[in-house]
């Protein structure tokens, strides 16, 4: 019995983040729809997996951003980039944090109502800027269905 509980947690962290996001549809009016799956369920389970390598992965883009900032003297990257990084760490555990409260809420729900980041559902150990010292990412160039957005004039 113990062998089973550890292979299911075994199989959680391994599992492909892709298998849990919910199906995108375009409706009969031209709309995106959305089309909850079984493997939805598997929503909740991954962001809290991921939840733990955030701060890690947003201290790691924190040092290299400080570390290639050309335009920073050797001190300031000693002040400044110690600032950075610890910004990016806290950043990171606040981040981690909420996909543990939101991967939760998405597990009791089934993944229905798509609580978590989809950040929360890309698996892999790549460092990543946190928003607080990148600002925010650029706009969408498509619809969650696929549809290349029209820019508005």
């Amino acid at each position: 019995m113990r062998l089973m509980g550890t292979l299911m947690v075994v199989a959680a962290l391994f599992a492909p983040a892709s298998v849990a996001h919910c199906a995108w549809k375009v409706g009969a009016d031209g709309t995106c729809v959305r089309e909850w799956a079984p493997t939805d369920m598997l929503r909740g389970p991954v962001a809290i997996a991921n939840a733990p390598l955030q701060p890690v992965r947003t201290t790691i883009g924190g040092a290299e951003y400080a570390w290639n900032k050309t335009e920073w003297r050797w001190w300031y990257t000693v002040v400044l980039g110690t600032g950075v990084v610890g910004v990016s760490a806290a950043s990171g555990l606040v981040e981690g944090l909420w996909w543990i409260a939101t991967g939760t809420a998405d597990t009791l729900t089934g993944g229905y109502f798509e609580i978590s980041p989809e950040r929360a559902m890309q698996r892999g150990v790549q460092p990543e800027l946190s928003t607080t010292i990148a600002g925010a990412p650029p706009a969408p160039t498509e619809d969650r269905c696929g549809r290349t957005l029209v820019a508005a004039k």
